[in-house]
C-alpha cells in the first residue's frame, strides 16, 4: 500500500482521516493487565485511519462500517521496535 492512493468507492460521500500510532502484537495475549501490556508489544507503525463519515453518522450510526472500504487503512511503510521509542505517549520530543 505504501506509495499508493486510497481508493474511494462509489458509495463514499464524506471521507475523513486521522493519523495514528499503531502497535504490532508480538506475543499472544489474553486478559493482559496494565502492568504487563508493554511486554506484548513488538513494534510500532504509523497508520492513516480513513473512514466514511456518511456511513458512521447518517446511515448506520456504527463507526466500524465507515472503516471497512478496501484500502482505507494504509499502514507503514516502516515498523519500529519498542527500544526506538522511549515514550509512545510523547512522540513530539
Amino acid at each position: 500500500m505504501h506509495g499508493k492512493s486510497a481508493v474511494e468507492t462509489a458509495a463514499v460521500y464524506g471521507s475523513d482521516w486521522e493519523v495514528e500510532l499503531d502497535i504490532v502484537i508480538g506475543n499472544g495475549a489474553r486478559c493482559v493487565n496494565k502492568a504487563n501490556k508493554m511486554n506484548h508489544f513488538a513494534r510500532y507503525c504509523v497508520i492513516n485511519d480513513l473512514y466514511e463519515r456518511a456511513f458512521q453518522i447518517k446511515k448506520s450510526r456504527q463507526w466500524v462500517k465507515g472503516k471497512l472500504a478496501d484500502t482505507f487503512r494504509p499502514t507503514g511503510p516502516w515498523l519500529v521496535t519498542k527500544d526506538e521509542i522511549a515514550d509512545p505517549q510523547d512522540l513530539m520530543t
